[in-house]
């Protein structure tokens, strides 16, 4: 099967930075830079349909305060940067955010909102950016819903399935086929807990600030490689 889907968990920022002597700030820079060449080294894979990235995990919005103020600050200036870069409309590119992202300041949830509604009839390529993400709140907060829902006469237990559960989720998109986790670090840390049920996984034992083209190409190959047989 043709991959689709890909998602990415752009991790070791922090080691990145210990390691060559920079500050978090500097490697932080060098990390979202990564992620605008990402997604113009997606272009070349016109079948990729879907990128998500894993932003900024709900368990990120506990940190000590010092380093979330910087990540949010890093945050809203790249969704400045976003509102100008030509790569939405040159890419045809759909912008969506996925997360508790109400738990954000109300100015990055405006920006957020607005870019949304400025992007939402691009096709080409939808990049999902999870931020406040958690995989098992997503499950959880979907089950309320459909809780809600069949409290209100809107929904039979019998209509329940995998597939309408889908709807449920913070939003529905086609599941990651492949993802890609930098670092060295083998886990998903509930990244996409319900998508990632049959998705491929490929770890890269590089920080996210040292990715480049030829690292996202050696991941595609690796799975095209693969025989994905969904437990058959």
């Amino acid at each position: 099967m043709e991959l689709s889907s890909i998602a990415f968990i752009p991790d070791g920022n922090r080691r990145f930075a210990k390691q060559h002597g920079i500050s978090l700030v500097d490697s932080y820079r060098l990390g979202t830079q990564k992620a605008w060449d990402v997604m113009h080294w997606l272009s070349d894979y016109p079948a990729i349909k879907t990128g998500t990235f894993y932003t900024l995990s709900l368990e990120n919005l506990t940190r000590n305060k010092t380093e979330l103020h910087l990540l949010l600050k890093i945050f809203d200036r790249e969704l400045d940067k976003a509102a100008a870069n030509p790569i939405f409309e040159d890419q045809n590119l759909r912008l969506r955010f996925i997360g508790q992202t109400d738990l954000l300041p109300k100015k990055l949830k405006e920006k957020m909102t607005d870019l949304e509604k400025k992007t939402e009839d691009n096709k080409t390529r939808t990049i999902n950016l999870a931020i406040g993400y958690s995989g098992q709140n997503e499950i959880v907060d979907a089950a309320k819903k459909i809780a809600t829902d069949y409290q209100q006469g809107l929904l039979k237990l019998s209509d329940v399935t995998t597939e309408t559960f889908k709807r449920f989720l913070y939003s529905d998109f086609s599941f990651p086929d492949l993802i890609v986790r930098t670092s060295g670090t083998k886990r998903l840390s509930g990244f996409l807990t319900y998508q990632s049920a049959y998705s491929e996984l490929y770890f890269l034992d590089k920080y996210w600030p040292e990715i480049q083209k030829n690292d996202l190409n050696q991941a595609v190959t690796e799975f095209n490689e693969r025989d994905r047989r969904y437990g058959k």
